[in-house]
């Protein structure tokens, strides 16, 4: 099992605390995409991630929804940026990976990488 993560909280709240994926202890290449996106972008992720941790749910699908329900990946939509989730043992929710919507599909490549990130915390 993966401990990287606990060097990247992005917040913890009544009912969940939410993580982005680590590499490494100190390399984060979800938080690094964070980083990079503008203001408002991240203030938008970041209302989220608090709204989720602090009451336990989204009810709106246009910001937070299931992908994959056959793997579990959930996924943030603060505006054009989508970030990969999934939920973890001990009310963790792990962002796994990021990228910028430019069409109306969801990017098949990146979801594989959220499911393949989240079968490394299986193992």
């Amino acid at each position: 099992m993966l401990n990287y993560y606990e060097n990247f909280l992005v917040y913890k709240g009544a009912h969940y605390a939410v993580y982005f994926h680590a590499e490494t202890k100190d390399s984060s290449i979800v938080n690094e995409y964070f980083e990079r996106c503008d203001d408002v972008a991240q203030a938008s992720l970041l209302f989220l991630v608090k709204t989720m941790a602090d009451i336990g749910h989204i009810y709106n699908e246009n910001k937070f929804r299931i992908e994959d329900r056959q793997n579990k990946i959930y996924c943030f939509k603060p505006r054009e940026e989508r970030f990969f989730c999934f939920f973890f043992t001990g009310k963790k929710i792990i962002i796994t990976s990021a990228y910028t919507k430019k069409k109306q599909k969801l990017d098949r490549h990146e979801l594989k990488k959220a499911i393949q990130i989240r079968r490394e915390y299986s193992s």
